[in-house]
């Protein structure tokens, strides 16, 4: 079984090599919700979210158990049970503001790239 902080870290250097924009992790491990953190990343537009959505899913050890979004690409959803990455064009990213919902449980993302607790 994958460790979801190793999953975490491998989704977000999978989304920094494919130029994904300012990445944030969101750590709900103690709210209760049923995942335990979600990846926020913003694409520049379609093709750039293929890419994105390409890059996790080729190259985690995992496949995601539900997408959406996929074929518009302009909010993709890849649900990975313990960890949901949300793909967001700028204009939904700046709409839905996922980010300030959970402002509060932002990780800083140089603890996941070190693994840091």
């Amino acid at each position: 079984m994958t460790d979801e902080r190793s999953l975490v870290r491998e989704a977000v250097r999978l989304i920094e090599d494919r130029k994904g924009e300012d990445a944030v992790v969101i750590d709900l491990s103690d709210v209760s919700i049923p995942t335990s953190y979600f990846v926020v990343v913003g694409a520049d537009n379609p093709v750039h979210a293929k890419a994105l959505i390409n890059a996790l899913r080729q190259g985690l050890p995992v496949k995601p158990s539900h997408s959406e979004g996929v074929s518009e690409r302009k909010w993709v959803v890849l649900d990975y049970g313990d960890i949901v990455v949300h793909i967001l064009e700028k204009d939904a990213r700046e709409f839905y503001d996922i980010e300030s919902l959970w402002a509060d449980h932002i990780v800083d993302l140089e603890t996941v790239r070190s693994d840091g607790r």
